[in-house]
């Protein structure tokens, strides 16, 4: 249930202030945001002396211009970790929507870093064009990225690094030159993590990296991505990452390519060090085709409730080195215990509201997926049935699929037209099922080209590896008709653009295979890799007969031809080579195979028209170090544009009620000035919050897109609304006794439905499912040091800290109905124990509306621990299960 965010900002940004080490001066790597909400971004960066290493409390700038002449806000941002390679991130908040930011890290000598560029999401009700790119895959070899350089010049609204943001392979580029004569020029590969043998699915034990060796490689991969290679040149993607907001994803690389890659694969033995005894699990399990650790398969469909490979320490201190240096906001865990592959892991999935027309979701495609099976001699994967059709293997768990498909219904039922969804592996079709396309009447690829052509889905793509969960998801797109959803993947190192097909009926049935209507996938990338610069035949004539030898291929083995010809509602294609594009277009004008590339999107103010742009290169040397002012030039290879769908709405049927609750309690008893939830169906067309635009005059909403709540024929305060759930403030001078409530869905009107009113339903706000919001004097959170990463900190015995709740009652100062400001005491304290024993109560105000402030001290005598607390108001308990993190 989502809950009204009514917490006051206190401060900018929640702080957490250490007393580092002395420190001289430190030097900054590179900074960067992301996650940006619409009132929120997370801010990274890693300083530190390299003479003097310490961590070192860092400040941060942040205005909305420019040239910081004006409106610079200085607040304390954060302490570097030395056990996270001195890098930091803070979750700066109160930002308003819509708006570019700009800022910078300030060390403790004055140090300045870099300048970044972040925008926050338009609020979910405005219609607003967005403007946003993507593309991943970023080796070494490439090093220093000279198309990154392009990236500022496209003032997107935000960037999806998508996967494979390092390699864990070696790279040399002193084999082109001296360049700056830096010691990375010439960088090992990690310290494997296996040998090659668990790449053919036969795993080993002795010899391989330790945690610690996992943790140390890793960072330095990461530090040297933003190093640069030249005398003056470019620090790599230094730039890429400050140029604007960015969400970032991983893929197998990030995992060293190895056991890691399958979270939800069971986690085999020890591995690690000489012995192979360092880490107790990780070492992976046999994938080959009845191996004689696999019999009958035993390992391709993971049904444990504890052996998972997400769970190894390997796993975790790549996980955590990934995270630790990318501007990624802290989601806790997932909470579904009927679900051990996911339950307890980090959650990197989330949605994103951009404006009225774009839903943008990330999918992990890591952390949960089954093995990735091999043939019996380990030689190739394994992509037939029936290992690769099991039903029971999944590529996202159970929990994300769930998730992913609910989030896609719900954005269709409230009418947002266009949803991208990420996936790290692409989610078309190229090969036939279970192989791969013989091609016929190659071009000539140029001189000493070594190209080999991508022919088939390899055993880590959705449709290779993971059909069956491929086919459920796109059939229950097509049977809710869902429209209007993109698919961005990277990781194949060429660009492309697809529709997708399923099977109704069987999924080993090709000819069975029907397109998802409304609905098309964009491969795009890479950055910089691998497998363009083989290509050195640079000409629209080699890309069209590449294309037609695959379209011929496929024809002859009943695969629907990649790109979007006949696409309903395509218009002005366009295609560097092909004049004839935009009347008579064919899959040459949707394909790019030797370009470093990224794909830029716009979806127009009124959500009609996605226009899709790719911006490529010809692809450069492996270790040639190329920057790009010596290199070929960046220009858009093609684009095209797609008219939306018409997006399903609420329909003639009025909006259903299903229950109403405390918001916070989920009592059915409600009270007035209490955060109040509705939830039922047809209740609304789409998702959004109010925003400062709904208020007039100070007064609180009591329509939000047509949308209203009457209570006993009393307006109430409407906050949240969406298809299945409203969120709202109840009036002051509700009276006890019943309540009838009925929802007006631009003119649609529920039954009504009738639930009990007394003066309190008292309850307390939760930063989770357990955890009371509470914070100390600082306004830093209470709580485990792992509930906010960097922020929350436990209480002490004897500590005054805040908590927070709802549905109080009246108050000393008489609530005036619909304003947007409120204050005031209880006339008397409510009853808070802690670990049961009574808490002295210092003071309990009203401080915004329906949101009420409890300074409570902790009980000396309370030991360590999640403590149980329990408040009351009047003889009104609040809700049960609620804990308080205490520590000496």
């Amino acid at each position: 249930m989502k809950r009204p965010q009514v917490f006051v900002q206190l401060g900018l940004v929640s702080i957490l202030v250490c007393a580092p080490a002395a420190v001289a001066g430190v030097s900054f790597l590179g900074v960067a945001a992301g996650d940006a909400t619409s009132s929120s971004a997370v801010l990274w960066t890693r300083a530190v002396d390299a003479a003097n290493p310490a961590s070192a409390l860092l400040k941060l700038d942040i205005t909305t211009d420019s040239t910081f002449a004006a409106g610079v806000t200085r607040i304390l941002a954060c302490t570097t970790d030395s056990t996270k390679d001195y890098t930091c991130k803070v979750d700066v908040g109160g930002l308003t929507s819509g708006t570019i930011y700009y800022y910078r890290f300030v060390g403790p000598g004055g140090e300045v870093s870099n300048i970044g560029r972040v925008k926050t999401a338009p609020a979910p009700g405005t219609a607003a064009l967005v403007h946003f790119g993507f593309s991943g895959d970023n080796d070494g070899l490439v090093r220093p990225y000279a198309l990154a350089t392009q990236l500022p010049t496209q003032n997107l609204d935000f960037f999806m690094n998508l996967g494979d943001v390092i390699y864990e392979n070696a790279s040399n580029l002193t084999a082109s030159g001296p360049h700056n004569g830096a010691p990375w020029l010439d960088s090992p590969s990690v310290t494997l993590s296996g040998s090659a043998a668990n790449l053919n699915g036969v795993p080993t034990s002795t010899g391989f990296a330790t945690a610690a060796q996992l943790k140390a490689d890793y960072e330095k991969k990461y530090r040297e991505n933003f190093l640069p290679v030249n005398a003056a040149g470019q620090n790599s993607l230094q730039v890429l990452y400050a140029a604007q907001g960015n969400y970032t994803t991983w893929d197998n690389h990030e995992l060293g390519n190895r056991q890691y890659i399958n979270g939800g694969a069971p986690a085999g033995g020890s591995v690690g060090g000489t012995n192979g005894t360092d880490m107790p699990t990780g070492r992976g399990v046999d994938a080959r085709t009845n191996g004689a650790g696999n019999p009958g398969n035993i390992n391709d469909a993971n049904n444990s409730v504890s052996d998972y490979m997400n769970r190894s320490v390997g796993f975790q201190t790549l996980r955590d080195v990934f995270t630790s240096y990318q501007p990624m906001a802290d989601r806790g865990t997932v909470n579904n215990r009927a679900d051990p592959r996911s339950h307890g892991s980090k959650k990197l999935y989330f949605a994103q509201q951009w404006g009225r027309n774009v839903l943008f979701i990330n999918a992990d495609t890591r952390s949960y997926r089954d093995l990735r099976i091999k043939t019996a001699n380990g030689a190739a994967d394994d992509m037939t049935a029936p290992r690769a059709n099991n039903p029971g293997r999944t590529y996202l768990g159970a929990t994300q699929l769930a998730w992913l498909e609910q989030t896609l219904l719900d954005a269709q039922k409230a009418g947002t037209p266009w949803k991208f969804v990420t996936m790290s592996d692409p989610v078309d079709q190229i090969g036939p099922l279970g192989g791969a396309l013989t091609l016929k009447d190659l071009p000539s690829f140029g001189p000493g080209s070594s190209y080999a052509p991508v022919a088939g889905d390899s055993g880590k793509a959705y449709i290779g590896g993971y059909r069956a969960e491929r086919n459920e998801l796109l059939k229950f797109l097509a049977d809710n008709k869902i429209t209007n959803v993109v698919f961005l993947s990277t990781d194949d190192h060429q660009n492309r653009i697809n529709e997708l097909a399923y099977s109704p009926t069987d999924s080993e049935n090709q000819a069975s295979y029907v397109k998802v209507p409304y609905v098309f996938s964009i491969v795009a990338g890479p950055l910089g890799a691998t497998g363009p610069d083989a290509i050195t035949n640079h000409t629209f004539a080699m890309a069209q007969q590449l294309a037609n030898s695959i379209v011929a291929a496929q024809q002859a083995t009943g695969i629907e031809p990649f790109g979007l010809m006949g696409y309903p509602g395509l218009h002005d294609v366009t295609r560097e080579g092909d004049p004839t594009a935009g009347t008579n277009p064919q899959a040459a004008d949707f394909y790019s195979p030797d370009t470093f590339n990224f794909a830029v999107l716009d979806v127009s103010a009124d959500g009609k028209t996605l226009t899709v742009s790719t911006i490529g290169m010809d692809a450069t040397a492996q270790n040639s170090g190329t920057e790009y002012v010596n290199g070929p030039q960046a220009r858009k290879i093609f684009s095209f544009q797609v008219d939306a769908a018409p997006s399903v709405s609420a329909g003639s049927l009025p909006p259903a009620i299903v229950s109403v609750t405390n918001s916070f309690g989920n009592s059915p008893v409600i009270a007035p000035n209490t955060w109040v939830s509705i939830v039922g169906d047809r209740l609304a067309a789409r998702q959004r919050n109010w925003a400062s635009t709904d208020f007039v005059n100070g007064r609180m909403p009591t329509s939000l897109d047509g949308v209203s709540v009457t209570m006993n024929g009393q307006s109430a305060y409407v906050y949240y609304i969406s298809q299945g759930q409203i969120n709202i403030l109840t009036p002051p001078g509700l009276l006890p006794g019943s309540v009838e409530i009925q929802v007006n869905n631009n003119g649609l009107v529920s039954g009504t439905y009738t639930v009990q009113a007394q003066p309190v339903s008292p309850s307390l706000f939760l930063y989770d499912a357990t955890h009371v919001a509470a914070r100390h004097a600082s306004g830093s959170p209470v709580g485990p040091t792992t509930l906010f990463a960097g922020s929350s900190t436990p209480a002490a015995p004897g500590e005054t800290v805040s908590i927070f709740g709802n549905g109080f009652g009246a108050t000393s100062a008489p609530i005036v109905s619909g304003a947007g400001v409120q204050s005031g005491s209880l006339p008397v304290l409510p009853v808070v124990t802690v670990g049961g024993v009574q808490a002295t109560v210092t003071s309990a105000t009203l401080i915004s509306p329906g949101t009420y402030q409890f300074n409570v001290v902790v009980p000396a005598a309370v030991p360590d621990g999640e403590i149980a607390l329990a408040a009351s108001y009047n003889g009104v308990p609040t809700q049960a299960g609620v804990v308080l993190t205490v520590r000496k």
